[in-house]
C-alpha cells in the first residue's frame, strides 16, 4: 500500500511541476506613456540626425516630413480597409512606400537620398544590437 500511495503522490509532483514550468512569452509587455514618449522622441531625434546628415535644408526637411506623413496616413487608412486581403495590403504597402520613396529621392536628390539611407541603416542596425 505504501508502495502504491508514494508512486501515486510521485506522479502528482511530477505532472504539478512539469506544468508549472510553462511561461506565457506571447503577451507583449504594455508600454507606459512615458516610454512611449521617450521612444518617439528619439526616434524623431534620429530622423533629424539623417536628414542634417544627408545636408538637407529646412524646406526639404519639411517637405520630406510631409511626404512620409502622407504616406503613414495612406498605410493607416489600407490597415482599416477590411475588403483587402493580407497579399493585397502588403502589394498596396509596398506600391505606397516606392512611391514614397521617389517623392524623397526628388527632394533630396540622389547623393542625399543615399546618405539619408546609410545614415538610417546604420541608425537601425544600432537599436537592434546595441553596443
Amino acid at each position: 500500500m505504501k508502495k502504491i500511495s508514494i508512486t501515486i503522490l510521485m506522479a502528482v509532483l511530477m505532472s504539478t511541476v512539469s506544468f508549472a514550468q510553462t511561461a506565457d512569452t506571447t503577451v507583449k509587455k504594455e508600454l507606459t506613456k512615458e516610454e512611449k514618449a521617450a521612444l518617439k522622441a528619439k526616434s524623431e531625434a534620429e530622423v533629424m540626425q539623417a536628414y542634417h546628415d544627408a545636408g538637407l535644408s529646412d524646406a526639404q526637411i519639411a517637405a520630406c516630413k510631409d511626404v512620409v506623413a502622407a504616406a503613414n496616413q495612406k498605410s493607416k487608412d489600407l490597415q482599416k480597409q477590411t475588403a483587402l486581403t493580407d497579399a493585397e495590403k502588403t502589394a498596396a504597402k509596398k506600391v505606397i512606400s516606392d512611391e514614397k520613396n521617389a517623392k524623397m529621392k526628388e527632394i533630396m536628390g540622389e547623393e542625399g537620398y543615399r546618405k539619408y539611407n546609410a545614415t538610417r541603416k546604420s541608425q537601425k542596425a544600432n537599436a537592434t544590437n546595441p553596443q
